[in-house]
């Protein structure tokens, strides 16, 4: 393993220095208190059991009983502090983890799966809670009993220590074998972990559909298939453990028997008391316990390590589109695309703006028509610099894109969409998402203005009610009307409407067309719609065509050209 991802694995304790700090304190106390006990018995043994003295039986006694005492006190105190701090630790890696992933540009969500970045915020941030807290709490108990057992046996032994000492780079070699097996088997039970996380989030989050085409076995089949290769996974580095384990123990546990042949000879022979034999069978005993509960803890701390890493990938990762840049006073809301040519980060090879040149004056209502897969809503998503264009130029009031700062610019942008995302909590909190701070009043008069006040009050809760999860609770046009109030109490300067009104029925979409209409007053709106009767309106249509606009004109003059292609899509609708 690198140094650089060991101490960045460690990096995470900076924080929580100071009550590490204590629980290390506690820990030597609670160590030292623990290598008592085999001196303790050696004096038991040598002074009051063999002399047979009874008058010191107590003392001897009560001094055992105060050992145990301070380090079932001292050993409580450890696991407070270790275990607090990692649960610290590990909530403030999830809140910074999280806040990476959501400043990442929107190119990174069409590379990195759902479900995968899910893996890294739970099971990655679960698997160094454990390392960070109990395992390096464990660990250093360990590695303090292992250090201190072995300079009391040397105290008690010197030739039986170095014999012993003999079997130490044996077990380090095994460590280090087992430990790049163990490292190996981690990433991909990690990875398989992740895979088998991707298909329950997929499933869930697009039930309908599985339910719609009764898919529910097929889908419990690849969540099977997915969950058993983890298993082969996991099962691999658990044996992989399990096997250094049975060796760190088996040479243990022969070292003791060795120690019971060599040392019984010594008594035998009057070189060592049987007391000296019991203190050193005792500490031989802890080194052992302490070497193979270590080689445990080693497997954990690898699985730890290469769980930072994919954490650390994130943490260290810099967006592509900075959010740094210019802040324009008093917006006018002009928007103007200079020779845009656009391919996707994950589809460089198609390309799917070619050319775009277009101009759209303050206040204008500007449609985009065109068949499906034609480029409108790309148009639209490089308007908030969702991507970057692979050419050409993007200008806000005369300003390019690139030297604007990006929240700032997504803050002049009112987007409602097709299928607007609702967060699962109240309509207030859901209309109150375009400005956290808006009055009660103003959430109230934005509802109004969306028309979404009548069905809100019919709800008992009102403006308390609960959406549920991405808004399940409301129909499709209450959602819009939501979504349009939200719009609406952001006051943006630039409206983009992308198929706002497409899944709607009549009624709905007579309510939602009336709310749209209060909506775009005064605001420069681009409008992307299949249904060229919610387009005839506008200042000027683009027709879009294969990346490119192919005419442009108002509903009127184009809906007369009949060797265009918008007279031919009016055709289409009204047939």
């Amino acid at each position: 393993m690198k140094e650089s991802a060991w101490h960045r694995f460690f990096s995470l304790t900076k924080p929580e220095e100071k009550p590490l700090s204590a629980g290390l304190f506690f820990l030597i106390v609670s160590s030292a208190a623990g290598l008592l006990y085999p001196q303790l018995t050696r004096w038991l043994i040598d002074h009051v059991l063999t002399p047979k003295r009874l008058d010191l039986l107590l003392n001897v006694s009560l001094g055992l009983f105060v050992v145990f005492l301070i380090q079932g006190v001292t050993s409580s105190l450890r696991y407070y502090f270790f275990s607090l701090s990692g649960e610290r630790i590990v909530i403030q890696l999830r809140q910074r983890l999280y806040q990476q992933i959501l400043s990442q540009e929107i190119s990174f969500f069409d590379f990195n799966r759902t479900g995968e970045l899910m893996s890294r915020l739970s099971s990655d941030c679960t698997t160094l809670q454990n390392a960070v807290s109990i395992n390096v709490s464990m660990g250093l108990r360990n590695l303090g009993q292992v250090l201190g057992g072995l300079a009391f046996m040397f105290y008690t032994s010197w030739k039986l220590s170095l014999l012993m000492l003999l079997l130490i780079p044996p077990i380090a070699l095994a460590a280090g074998l087992f430990g790049k097996r163990i490292r190996k088997f981690s990433k991909e039970s990690q990875a398989a972990l992740a895979d088998a996380s991707i298909v329950a989030e997929e499933t869930i989050s697009g039930i309908r559909t599985v339910k719609s085409f009764v898919q529910e076995h097929a889908e419990v089949t690849r969540y099977r298939a997915s969950m058993e290769q983890a298993l082969i996974a996991v099962e691999k580095r658990i044996r992989a453990i399990a096997e250094f384990i049975t060796l760190a123990m088996t040479v243990g546990f022969g070292s003791i028997c060795f120690v019971l042949w060599y040392g019984g000879r010594e008594v035998i022979q009057d070189r060592m008391s049987a007391g000296d034999i019991t203190q050193f069978l005792l500490y031989l005993a802890l080194v052992a316990i302490g070497v193979g509960s270590l080689g445990s803890l080693w497997g954990d701390f690898v699985a730890a390590v290469g769980a930072s890493q994919r954490v650390f990938e994130i943490l260290e990762r810099s967006p592509a589109i900075a959010d740094v840049g210019l802040e324009i006073p008093n917006v006018q809301g002009s928007i103007e695309f200079q020779n845009v040519h656009f391919s996707y980060p994950s589809r460089t090879e198609t390309e799917i703006l070619r050319g775009i040149q277009f101009k759209i004056e303050p206040g204008q209502r500007v449609a985009l028509v065109g068949s499906s897969g034609s480029g409108k809503t790309t148009i639209a998503s490089l308007i908030p610099r969702y991507y970057e264009p692979t050419s050409g130029a993007i200008l806000i009031d005369n300003h390019n894109l690139a030297t604007l700062k990006t929240s700032w610019l997504r803050d002049q942008i009112g987007i409602v969409s097709q299928e607007p995302i609702l967060i699962s909590s109240t309509i207030a909190q859901n209309i109150r998402y375009g400005r956290p701070d808006a009055t009660d009043l103003e959430v109230e008069n934005a509802a109004k203005a969306a028309n979404a006040l009548e069905f809100i009050h019919r709800f008992p809760d009102g403006f308390d009610t609960k959406v549920g999860e991405k808004g399940i609770q409301l129909s499709g046009g209450q959602k819009q009307r939501v979504a349009i109030a939200r719009a609406l109490l952001k006051n943006p300067r630039i409206l983009i409407l992308d198929e706002a009104t497409s899944n709607l029925d009549t009624a709905s979409e007579h309510l939602v067309q009336e709310a749209l209409q209060r909506l775009t007053i005064g605001r420069t709106t681009l409008i992307i719609a299949h249904r060229l009767a919610t387009v005839k309106d506008a200042d000027i249509i683009f027709v879009i065509h294969e990346g490119q606009i192919v005419q442009k004109g108002r509903h009127e003059e184009l809906s007369l050209q009949q060797e265009g292609l918008y007279y031919h899509l009016l055709q289409r609708q009204l047939h």
